[in-house]
């Protein structure tokens, strides 16, 4: 085997030289994007990086001839409250990478990067901060000044891209509102897309913050709204990914350790859910079950008792369907203790069986990705470490086959 493999880490690229850089929900030593060759012996090596600040979810072209990254800032071009940004850039003939542009995000903590089936458009989800960003007192109803929490908007920006790979102008922007179970705390109090994924002609994001899987069409360039469709409340949905061949997507839910399932209609954007499966085994479950909630929303005085709020249990983050459609795994990331990679199997119509939970040697497993049918590559942002995994025939980890030190990899991309 040999392959070249792109990874996006958070952080900026001086913050290995000056220590671990923290700053809001970022936390991290990388230092942009590492190109990693992977030889036929296993051997698991550096080769270059291209330096980009908190470049942690990336992406390819269809054509495999260019890698995008999301940069996960509020200040990209410098100045205080810019935004986010995205970096474009070429694989060269040697496999590294090489910069060709940067563009704003035009919105705050750029979270994930997608490009269109033509390979003509570029989109980027922005998450928006989940601290307060404004001071703005107004009167209630009581004549009293109050003050009105305001946070950075949550949007989905639309990129033209040019022939040579770079990013172009802004084409369309939409802005999400609403909020989510959660409205005081919980990063529910307002929208936040997590992530933004194409598909047979339409864009999917996971709305954390809102209970929301947005689908969306671009016409003629500009973003069309076809569903917000809303799911069981608190589950914050975070991550999607598609089966290769039935109509069915699977969204990882932050806030529970849990995996929806849902019918697609790409005519008309329409969501059907068929499955909602643990993502951890029946003792955990039995100790820490999915709550029901009766409401939409939590009154004002409600204790915030959700997964977010709790960082010794597990909150699914990353999610990905096996090339062949046999599996479809679900990283479990416990920032206060052992986190895993959960093996689910995907069952002739489409509904998921738990099979079993995959140990790390870490809490943070922030994003994986699957080699081929047979490997699996993991980073440990606590650790500064990149782990591959060969697959049994049952889907669950066999054995570690190669590992390196990379700090603070949060996404992957294999070539």
């Amino acid at each position: 085997m040999k392959k070249m493999i792109y990874a996006g880490s958070v952080g900026t690229p001086d913050s290995i030289a000056k220590g671990r850089k923290k700053g809001g929900s970022i936390s991290g030593r990388g230092e942009g994007v590492y190109s990693l060759s992977l030889g036929e012996d296993f051997a698991l090596e550096k080769c270059d990086v291209v330096l980009s600040d908190n470049a942690g979810i990336i992406c390819r072209s269809n054509s495999g001839k260019y890698i995008y990254a999301a940069n996960e800032s509020r200040d990209f071009t410098g100045f205080n409250g810019s935004g986010g940004g995205v970096t474009a850039m070429r694989v060269r003939k040697d496999g590294t990478l090489e910069k060709i542009n940067d563009s704003i995000s035009y919105g705050s903590r750029s979270s994930h990067v997608a490009v269109s089936d033509d390979d003509r458009y570029l989109f980027v989800s922005n998450h928006g901060s989940h601290s307060v960003a404004t001071c703005h007192y107004v009167k209630d109803e009581n004549g009293r000044f109050v003050l009105e929490r305001g946070y950075d908007d949550s949007s989905l920006a639309a990129f033209h891209l040019n022939e040579d790979g770079s990013v172009g102008e802004l084409c369309d922007l939409m802005v999400f509102k609403g909020h989510g179970y959660w409205i005081n705390g919980g990063g529910q109090s307002g929208p936040h897309l997590h992530s933004v994924r194409c598909h047979k002609g339409l864009i999917f994001c996971g709305n954390r913050g809102s209970d929301e899987i947005e689908v969306l069409r671009l016409n003629n360039g500009k973003l069309e709204l076809l569903n917000s469709y809303k799911t069981r409340p608190a589950l914050a949905p975070r991550h999607i990914d598609f089966h290769p061949k039935k109509d069915v997507i699977y969204v990882s839910n932050e806030n529970y350790p849990c995996v929806s399932v849902y019918e697609v209609d790409y005519e008309t954007g329409g969501l059907k859910e068929l499955d909602l499966k643990a993502t951890m085994d029946e003792g955990y479950m039995r100790k820490y079950p999915i709550p029901h909630y009766e409401k939409d929303t939590c009154s004002p005085g409600e204790v915030n008792t959700s997964a977010m709020a709790d960082f010794t249990k597990m909150m699914p983050s990353d999610i990905h369907v096996r090339p062949d459609g046999r599996f479809c795994y679900v990283a479990n990331r416990c920032m206060k203790g052992t986190a895993s990679i959960a093996t689910m199997k995907i069952e002739e119509d489409g509904t998921l069986s738990f099979v079993g939970i995959n140990m790390l040697e870490g809490g943070d497993p922030r994003g994986f990705n699957l080699i081929d049918d047979r490997y699996l590559i993991v980073g440990l942002l606590d650790k500064d470490k990149v782990c591959i995994y060969e697959l049994n025939d049952n889907g669950m980890f066999k054995e570690k086959v190669a590992e390196a030190d990379v700090p603070s990899c949060a996404s992957f991309v294999c070539i």
